[in-house]
């Protein structure tokens, strides 16, 4: 079996108890990063041996994931994190997953939260149709043309992307959409430092591109389809 386990996207408190659990039980851990885990692990007030742990990222290699399969048929138990949130979705996992079940191992979720539902539970837009775009291009012309198609669906639209990059995917909505165009941007959810905006993308590049350098925060966006007013 192996367990696909969500965390904290930055708040400690939101891990849950089965987490936990299944971490206790687990005799292997894949783990996003070693350092990350460990800090995750001592906030939890439980004793991981490092021999149980696995680093899984982007970086993992086709034919390392063969000797992962082969140690998660070789155990009972085996539980994949990543470094927050829920796994496989931006996270690696989705290749680990194929491996799985064509092994006969079995997948579970243990769940929790996501920075996407999150964002979805606080912003006052229609979500009973979405579209996830995910991280977009890092190139600046594909992720034109993606925004591009995207402004075409008649649907809130989620994206997000790495901190440094924040200011790159506003700017790009802006100069694709129009400076008038309603967004929701969600910072640092469940932390501090949460912040929640709605407002013109224009007014909000404004705001961000004063601050260059100083915009590193974990950021969802969300494009609205149609205009709102909250005044």
């Amino acid at each position: 079996m192996l367990y696909i386990a969500a965390r904290d996207i930055g708040n400690y408190k939101d891990n849950t108890e089965r987490l936990k659990e299944i971490l206790i039980k687990s005799d292997l851990i894949l783990v996003e990063s070693f350092r990350e885990a460990t800090t995750l692990f001592k906030t939890l007030n439980i004793n991981i041996e490092r021999e149980k742990l696995i680093e899984f990222s982007e970086h993992t290699k086709q034919k390392d994931i063969y000797e992962i399969i082969e140690k998660i048929l070789n155990c009972e138990t085996a539980t994949l994190i990543s470094d927050c949130g829920t796994p496989v979705l931006e996270d690696p996992g989705k290749l680990l997953l194929e491996y799985c079940y064509s092994n006969n191992i079995k997948a579970s979720p243990i769940p929790g939260v996501s920075s996407i539902t999150a964002t979805i539970m606080c912003l006052p837009f229609n979500f009973k149709e979405f579209y996830y775009a995910g991280l977009l291009s890092r190139d600046d012309k594909e992720r034109e043309r993606k925004l591009i198609y995207l402004k075409k669906l008649n649907i809130p639209i989620i994206i997000l992307d790495t901190p440094y990059r924040m200011n790159k995917v506003l700017n790009a909505i802006k100069k694709v959409y129009s400076k008038n165009k309603i967004v929701g941007l969600c910072l640092d959810l469940t932390t501090e430092k949460e912040e929640i905006i709605i407002d013109e993308i224009g007014n909000i590049c404004e705001r961000f591109n004063k601050a260059e350098g100083k915009n590193k925060r974990e950021f969802v966006i969300v494009i609205s389809w149609k205009f709102y007013s909250f005044n």
